[in-house]
């Protein structure tokens, strides 16, 4: 199943066919009983989309048999024990008479549906924060593995240089030694042993080795520029000797604790994905004290209508928007002005609007919960110029 990134909400809103049709439901990993309950949950959105696109009496669906085969790739996952057991915890639909798409979602999101000229992309927002690239280094003396991750999805990677295990680079140097002895006194009395202390420094040694060969291929197969984090999965001693000679810059603070020679990618993800998640989301910590700074100084504004047609004329750097709001109105870009209107064939949620043509335009949108947005305005964009 294909992840939710920016790539494909840039996708989405790129498909012209109207109606744009966008549903959303939650969904869980579940038995035979709530796989019967998600589906009724999804037949009844349908329902609601299907009312929707009569009443709206959109030209190219005059008639209910035609709203039926439009709807149908949607319908028939109804019925589909297996899509239903393999679900997260959300679900988003997209359909219109070209394209059909669905993904599943690592966050919840409330029930909805929408008929318009425009995707709704606000709830998957979230989610392609979520899903921004991390890297994953199962690592223990015996062997690692490296892994490039996108939500709750690793894959193992190959990287030139990247020694198997401490034993490789243990032949390599010939520095795995036994302990060494020497013959006390000119009639052999006796054998002596070096002291413990003198081993475990040879054996950290070793082990320092071994991890500067890891840190160096690495540091040439990451992009430093893409910021993306390494989280890593060892005993407490070993992340402790590695953290000394990482070299990194994103490498985190925060591991999975245990021994991670035998455990399957799927545990390894399970594992890393609320560290992941913990770390984006505090990727936006800083941006009150960034508005803060910048306002008033003409960078900022809070004003929806100056948004949408900054939006629209790729003015935009970052756009912050409230979680579910919503406000329906129509941009005229040739006048440029934006008409604020409740009810209306053509009408469609602004912040949306304002989103789509961020994103569009290169810039990024961050959709924040109320206590996350700065002076709980509904929406703040950064300028660009």
């Amino acid at each position: 199943m294909e992840e939710v990134t920016k790539k494909v909400i840039e996708e989405l809103i790129s498909e012209k066919e109207e109606p744009c049709i966008s549903v959303y439901m939650p969904t869980r990993a579940a038995a035979s009983v709530e796989v019967k309950q998600m589906s009724i949950q999804l037949k009844n959105l349908l329902s609601s989309v299907k009312k929707d696109l009569l009443d709206k009496r959109y030209l190219q669906y005059p008639g209910s048999r035609d709203i039926d085969a439009l709807l149908k790739p949607a319908t028939d996952l109804l019925g589909d024990m297996a899509f239903w057991q393999n679900q997260k915890e959300g679900l988003a639909i997209f359909l219109n008479s070209e394209n059909f798409h669905y993904y599943r979602l690592n966050k919840s999101v409330p029930e909805s549906f929408l008929v318009s000229k425009y995707v709704n992309v606000m709830p998957l927002i979230p989610e392609v924060l979520l899903n921004n690239v991390y890297y994953m280094l199962a690592l223990s003396k015996n062997k690692n593995r490296i892994f490039s991750g996108i939500g709750s999805h690793i894959e193992q990677l190959e990287i030139e240089g990247m020694p198997e295990s401490k034993k490789v680079i243990s032949q390599n140097t010939g520095s795995e030694k036994s302990i060494s002895r020497h013959i006390a006194g000119s009639k052999g009395a006796g054998t002596i042993f070096h002291g413990a202390g003198e081993i475990a420094a040879e054996q950290k040694e070793d082990l320092l080795t071994y991890f500067r060969q890891i840190d160096q291929a690495l540091n040439k197969y990451l992009d430093k520029k893409e910021k993306s984090p390494l989280i890593v999965m060892s005993v407490k001693d070993i992340f402790a000797m590695y953290s000394e000679i990482n070299s990194y810059p994103y490498l985190l603070k925060e591991s999975i604790e245990g021994n991670p020679d035998e455990t399957p990618p799927d545990i390894i993800a399970k594992s890393a994905f609320p560290i992941i998640s913990k770390y984006f989301d505090n990727q936006i910590d800083g941006i009150d004290e960034t508005y803060h700074n910048l306002k008033g100084t003409g960078k900022t504004s809070t004003h929806l209508e100056e948004i949408v047609s900054a939006a629209h004329f790729s003015r935009i750097e970052q756009l912050l928007v409230k979680n579910n709001v919503s406000q329906n109105g129509i941009f005229d870009p040739d006048e440029n002005k934006v008409s604020i209107e409740s009810e209306g064939e053509d009408h469609y949620n602004l912040y949306n609007f304002a989103a789509i043509r961020t994103i569009a335009n290169g810039g990024q949108v961050y959709v924040l919960d109320e206590e996350k947005m700065p002076d709980n305005e509904n929406v703040i964009a950064f300028y660009r110029f």
